[in-house]
């Protein structure tokens, strides 16, 4: 029986794995088992190493700054709110105050009489409950505006609040001593987007970022001794305008260590095990990398060598079927020729005998020549005919038994190689179990530690998925 081309392709493919003895060294090795001679790279390739990845991806999620929410709005919020106040508690005094005095329009002359005394505690124990009436309501007797006073109260909170501003500094999970990366929000309860951590705005430095008990102590410190009602009640508007944000950052560094690899690179004829060398992670891995890469190279330059014969076995075969085709012109014009010619000649010499009166004698000998020149006509015939069909027959039955030939030995090429990608698979199968015990312990352990070594734990939990990704995609090829 003669398989398909497309069925003999793959068996070609699948008998070049037998032409990678490289690729089989190692094959053996376990971790912790002790090289017994120095393995060497047949073609140049990379490995992830999985300590250097998760150290470079360690190294690169501390360099993400910490992420604080920030609202810069508040700070005129605040102002304007004591603004309001303000105005909404003259507006009140003085109504206040023209009631008190029956009616009449309030003058500076009626500073500190009991009327005024009347109304001002009448407003403390109101709407004006925590304002400095003291130093406002001399102003608000007189009509005389607020603009001039409160911009002058009010610079100290805007310096402030121009700062970020934290509930605490105690409990916010902020790193000690290390910058942090604002970015704004337009409420405090919103989560940034990924666009917003994209556009994140400028860092700063720790020592910059306040307490709002920090804040408020600032504030009451820029007032003089006989201010300090004006300071507290400035101070008491202060609230936190920015708040620190543990899962914007957790996914600011994940993604930022996204695809973060260390590779470990091995040229051509380098070694990659040395004799007595232990084999370790890193070792293991070079090692199934390298197989990997050798069996890879060597399909292809199978599958080259196979397509150059296959070009080859192709151009042949259009000569030969040319020259076949020539052969059978030649061979037809040759027996037409033979056919036309005694013809011919018998009816020449035909003419000839009767020209000179013997007609019984040519015609006799004229049919006994033309008897002899159609049985020499059959026997050629007969002889070239059986000579070609005995040359195809004979083609053909080489050409038949060759392909018998060529569909044995790729069957038995084929166990072969079964049995070659059963003994890799073992090993590919023990690794992946062993990764995933590996997850299962790191997440154990992320359960058990505290907050400060989590991302760690969760940086090599990661590298040890992407390493069990690669064993399965392995495995997945060697099976196929």
């Amino acid at each position: 029986m003669v398989l398909p081309r497309a069925v003999l392709r793959r068996l070609l493919f699948l008998a070049g794995l037998s032409l990678a003895p490289l690729a089989s060294r190692g094959a053996d090795y376990q971790l912790g088992d002790v090289a017994r001679e120095d393995i060497v790279a047949p073609v140049a390739f990379q490995v992830i190493n999985p300590e250097a990845t998760a150290a470079l991806r360690e190294r690169v999620a501390r360099e993400v700054l910490f992420v604080l929410r920030h609202t810069p709005q508040v700070g005129a919020e605040v102002e304007l709110e004591i603004r309001t106040r303000v105005e909404s508690a003259r507006t009140r005094f003085r109504a206040l105050l023209t009631a008190a005095l029956g009616g009449s329009t309030p003058r500076a002359a009626d500073l500190g009489t009991m009327p005024y005394a009347r109304v001002l505690s009448q407003l403390a124990r109101g709407e004006g409950r925590g304002l400095p009436l003291e130093a406002l309501a001399p102003r608000w007797i007189s009509a005389e505006p607020d603009t001039t006073l409160l911009t002058e109260w009010l610079r100290p909170l805007r310096d402030v609040m121009a700062r970020p501003v934290l509930a605490s500094r105690g409990d916010d999970g902020l790193p000690t001593g290390q910058a942090v990366q604002l970015v704004t929000v337009p409420s405090l309860d919103q989560a940034p987007s990924a666009a917003d951590l994209d556009k994140a705005g400028p860092s700063v430095p720790a020592s910059n970022l306040f307490g709002v008990s920090r804040a408020r102590r600032l504030i009451e410190g820029y007032f003089p001794a006989d201010q300090i009602e004006v300071g507290r009640f400035i101070a008491s508007y202060v609230r936190p305008n920015a708040v620190p944000d543990k899962e914007a950052t957790a996914s600011l560094r994940a993604r930022r260590i996204e695809g973060v690899t260390a590779n470990d690179s091995f040229a051509a004829g380098q070694v990659v095990v040395r004799q007595g060398q232990r084999i370790d992670r890193a070792a293991l891995a070079a090692l199934a990398a390298m197989r990997e890469k050798s069996v890879i190279s060597t399909l292809q330059t199978k599958l080259a060598a196979e397509q150059s014969v296959a070009g080859r076995i192709s151009q042949q075969t259009f000569w030969i079927a040319g020259g076949l085709a020539v052969v059978g012109l030649i061979l037809a014009a040759i027996l037409w020729r033979l056919r036309a010619r005694p013809s011919a000649a018998l009816m020449t010499t035909a003419r000839a005998g009767l020209a000179r009166g013997d007609d019984a004698v040519w015609r006799d000998r004229a049919l006994i020549a033309e008897g002899k020149a159609e049985r020499a006509q059959q026997a050629i015939r007969s002889g070239v005919m059986g000579w070609m069909r005995e040359r195809i027959f004979q083609n053909l039955f080489r050409q038949r038994e060759r392909l018998l030939t060529a569909q044995e030995r790729a069957e038995q090429e084929m166990r072969e190689i079964e049995q070659r990608l059963g003994q890799l698979q073992a090993p590919l199968q023990d690794r992946i179990c062993a990764y995933e015990r590996r997850i299962e312990e790191l997440e154990r352990e992320l359960a058990d530690k505290g907050e400060e070594n989590r991302q760690l734990i969760g940086a090599r939990i990661d590298v040890a998925r992407q390493q069990l990704r690669m064993e399965r995609e392995r495995g997945g090829f060697g099976t196929n």
